[in-house]
């Protein structure tokens, strides 16, 4: 009893690392696609919609600094690179913290969802469809907000939309565009990773802040992105037509997203910390599918696992009590015994050994 009473009044531990573990991280992102892929459909379209809006801030950024460095960008391009790569990671930052979604980042959260086999297939195509659609409605409304708000209108803003609509169309060759978008996402998914596993604002900030920097300093190709950029260059008046802008800069695109993070951050990471059936299932939800952790509470996505945890150890801990409680029984009545046996009189003894003998004598 006092050993319980003990057990009530310790203080539950806690952790005071900014991070988590990257096994942590994983089973997050798999109750995470799980909760995705079963949202409520409107839930889904606004978060997407928002996720496309503020991205596109970061675009707006990206085509100010872009078209007011001509001068710079002939005498140092790779400083124009650097600029654009700090500007752009805004609308993401804003957009994961408050709770957007993005096609790009879904590929990861519903690919490991999959691979688990916690959703059905044609959830995971319905949910990717609705964000890529909501991303493209959220994207194409900022657009509408920058160009009559006349953001890029004016020189030399409105040249630097168009140059930078042509580099993205234009320029390079399909399969160019397709690989470019693999090693993008592949970042921009290490981002959403690094997300889950820091704690913080501040981590959170820094560890998306990184992988999109470098993705938009090299000059990968990004799916969300491109909803907002080139749209921007064609109503300035650059010649790409709407047919090549949804063949390249859409479907190719995406197309090297889902593959830049489904299988090199997605299947990888599922293959490391998931893929044991066991383990996930007593880690993740105790062996109960609809154990799903809601999106909007990442950071407490950890408190059930915890528990649970706990609830063990002190399960053990009073294992171990009543086994404690048994040994020191047996060993009072060990003693009582041996006490018996030593305070018994001689006399007693040939008594008994007497009595013993008579009766084998009458018998």
């Amino acid at each position: 009893m006092s050993s319980t009473n003990n057990d009530q009044e310790l203080p539950k531990p806690i952790s005071t690392s900014d991070h988590l573990d990257a096994d942590d991280a994983a089973k997050l992102l798999l109750s995470t696609g799980v909760s995705k892929a079963y949202q409520r459909i409107d839930h889904a379209i606004v978060r997407n919609f928002i996720g496309g809006a503020l991205v596109s801030v970061g675009g707006m950024l990206t085509l100010l600094v872009k078209g007011g460095c001509n001068g710079l960008e002939e005498s140092n391009p790779a400083i124009v690179q650097i600029l654009l790569g700090l500007v752009f990671p805004v609308g993401l930052a804003m957009s994961t913290l408050t709770g957007g979604e993005l096609s790009t980042g879904n590929v990861l959260f519903l690919v490991i969802a999959l691979l688990q086999r916690k959703i059905p297939i044609w959830r995971a195509v319905t949910c990717f469809t609705v964000s890529f659609l909501g991303n493209l409605a959220g994207s194409l409304f900022y657009l509408i907000i920058s160009h009559f708000g006349h953001i890029l209108s004016a020189e030399p803003y409105r040249a630097g939309t168009i140059i930078f609509a042509n580099d993205k169309v234009l320029v390079p060759s399909g399969i160019t565009v397709f690989v470019r978008a693999i090693g993008c996402n592949w970042l921009i998914c290490i981002g959403v990773y690094n997300a889950f596993l820091s704690r913080t604002v501040v981590s959170r900030v820094i560890s998306i802040w990184i992988p999109i920097f470098t993705f938009v300093a090299v000059g990968f190709e990004n799916s969300v992105a491109n909803m907002f950029l080139v749209p921007m260059g064609m109503i300035n008046g650059s010649p790409i037509s709407v047919g090549l802008f949804i063949w390249k800069s859409l479907i190719l695109s995406t197309l090297g997203n889902m593959v830049g993070g489904g299988f090199f951050v997605g299947a990888l990471y599922w293959y490391l910390y998931i893929f044991p059936e066991v383990h996930a299932r007593d880690e993740i939800d105790g062996g109960h599918e609809d154990d799903i952790i809601p999106i909007a509470e990442t950071a407490s996505a950890l408190a059930p696992i915890l528990s649970r945890a706990l609830t063990q150890m002190r399960s053990r801990e009073a294992a171990d009590s009543m086994d404690i409680l048994e040994r020191q029984d047996r060993e009072r009545k060990m003693q009582s015994l041996s006490h018996d046996v030593i305070s018994e009189s001689p006399s007693d003894a040939s008594n008994s050994g007497t009595m013993g003998v008579r009766g084998e004598k009458l018998k």
